[in-house]
């Protein structure tokens, strides 16, 4: 019986504590006038693996060639590069 119980408390506990809250949070960053372009260093913090990889070779390639444009060259987020 005292697994069960175990097992019935765990069930009811558990999700409630996985809530990370909306959505919305997440992605409203990318649509606030305030951001000009994610790839700035200050919103990295916001990206996971495959991006911040994008990131450190636009990094390296600035670094390398700082008069040519790298990996990154416009607005990633928009995806058009008539955008102003």
């Amino acid at each position: 019986m005292r697994p069960t119980m175990l097992a019935a408390a765990m069930s009811i506990a558990l999700p409630a504590a996985t809530l990370a809250g909306p959505a919305s949070k997440a992605v409203k960053f990318f649509y606030v006038p305030e951001v000009r372009f994610e790839a700035d260093a200050k919103y990295r913090d916001r990206f996971t693996e495959p991006v911040t990889k994008l990131f450190e070779a636009n990094d390296k390639a600035q670094k390398e060639k700082p008069d040519e444009v790298s990996c990154i060259d416009f607005d990633p987020g928009l995806d058009a590069q008539d955008f102003d």
